[in-house]
């Protein structure tokens, strides 16, 4: 799943995606997969990010009505179509079940989610589902091949594990 619809934009067909601006762009093809209704393919037209979410056009989607039946579809899309991330940019799908490794605690735990938050992304880890956000000042280094993710915590920290 690369996003969710949670609105409607105005009264052209937009809606309002809960998704990473980079994971869709103009010309994609995606599913839209809605509880009691049959999976629909549709064509990205336009992508724009807003507040808190991106505004997409999908071609065949023109007006407010057509919209809102996309209301609550997850929008799922095969990983191969994925368009390019930037360099030190990271899906959650490839994050989730990378061990986290401290260099002064050790073995974290295995990211289980990624938690969106206005002033950073946070590692979901563990049991305890311990925040850890994905920032450089946190030393926050990722291993694609070992998979990986590597900290420098701050002290006290340890009280939350």
């Amino acid at each position: 799943m690369i996003g969710r619809v949670v609105g409607v934009f105005g009264l052209r067909g937009d809606v309002k995606v809960a998704a990473s601006a980079f994971s869709l762009v103009a010309g994609q093809r995606v599913v839209a997969r809605a509880a009691g209704k049959g999976d629909r393919s549709l064509v990205v037209r336009s992508v724009r990010p807003a507040t808190g979410h991106v505004r997409v056009a999908f071609e065949d989607v023109d007006d407010a009505n057509a919209a809102d039946e996309l209301r609550g579809a997850a929008l799922l899309v095969a990983s191969a179509d994925l368009p390019p991330l930037p360099a030190d940019a990271y899906r959650e799908a490839e994050l989730v079940g990378m061990r986290v490794v401290d260099e002064k605690l050790g073995d974290v735990g295995a990211v289980v989610g990624i938690a969106q938050y206005p002033s950073a992304d946070m590692l979901v880890v563990g049991a305890k589902r311990v925040l850890i956000p994905m920032l450089a000042a946190y030393g926050l280094r990722v291993d694609r091949v070992t998979r990986t993710i590597t900290t420098a915590l701050p002290d006290g920290f340890e009280e939350l594990l």
